[in-house]
């Protein structure tokens, strides 16, 4: 679940909001709130730069399994963290398995942790381009993957995907989408209008009932050139608030 400020533009909010999301938002902003606190008087650090020095004091050189668990770690026992976090993690390796994808496009990095879930189930003939608004956080990013041992079949681009998707010029046949909630549709019109996405395609959505997105699950759910299939899952490292995957296969090549 990744975000930036600097890359919302139509909406006040990247989501929208009723009964069914709305606990989980404010859940959300309430541990924002907290991590704040916590940050400013007891890491006296960013959260995401205490986790790169966890991960740099503590990690297994060329073990990713080790910079997840760290990640997964401070997650779970100091504060919160929008990774698509263990549980989901393992539906997303296992739709990358299940899929034989070879050029997959990740929408959204935060620190990595989904960009090495991908990556340490990829062969060396695969590639990710992975794209993060953020320049702090790809940075970030860019080291865990190093220290993971998986920088090789990586690319990481940073800017907005509205600028950056409209430069490529080739065929994705997965996609993992978990940027700013109110451009997945967007993103995903502009690569069908590029002709991006390959036939068979998979199209991975995460938190699409946390944040209500009627409107990517009302287009990808009708149109004749998608087959969906939701998953129900709870909020990344959460066990009580309700939350959702939508896998979407690329029926037409447009």
């Amino acid at each position: 679940m990744k975000n930036n400020q600097s890359e919302r533009k139509k909406s006040a909010l990247p989501f929208r909001i009723n009964k069914q999301s709305f606990f989980g938002v404010l859940s959300l902003i309430f541990q924002e709130l907290i991590d704040r606190f916590l940050t400013k008087f007891h890491f006296r650090l960013p959260k995401e730069e205490e986790v790169l020095r966890r991960v740099r004091k503590n990690a297994i050189a060329n073990d990713p399994s080790s910079v997840l668990k760290i990640i997964d770690d401070f997650a779970y026992k100091k504060t919160f963290l929008m990774n698509i976090g263990d549980e989901k993690g393992l539906i997303l390796e296992k739709a990358i398995n299940d899929s034989n994808a070879k050029n997959i496009l990740e929408l959204g990095v935060y620190l990595g942790y989904s960009t090495i879930r991908i990556l340490r189930n990829l062969d060396n003939f695969s590639k990710l381009t992975s794209i993060e608004s953020n320049k702090k956080f790809a940075e970030i990013a860019k080291e865990h993957v190093k220290i993971s041992g998986l920088s090789k079949n990586h690319e990481l681009l940073i800017g907005k995907t509205t600028q950056i998707i409209p430069t490529l010029d080739e065929k994705f046949d997965f996609i993992f989408i978990d940027h700013w909630k109110d451009l997945y549709l967007e993103d995903l019109k502009m690569l069908e209008r590029k002709k991006l996405i390959k036939h068979n395609a998979w199209i991975f959505a995460d938190n699409v009932i946390l944040f209500n997105l009627e409107d990517y699950l009302g287009y990808v759910r009708s149109s004749p050139n998608y087959q969906s299939k939701f998953i129900s899952t709870k909020r990344e490292y959460s066990k009580s608030h309700p939350d959702g995957i939508e896998i979407s296969i690329f029926k037409d090549e447009i």
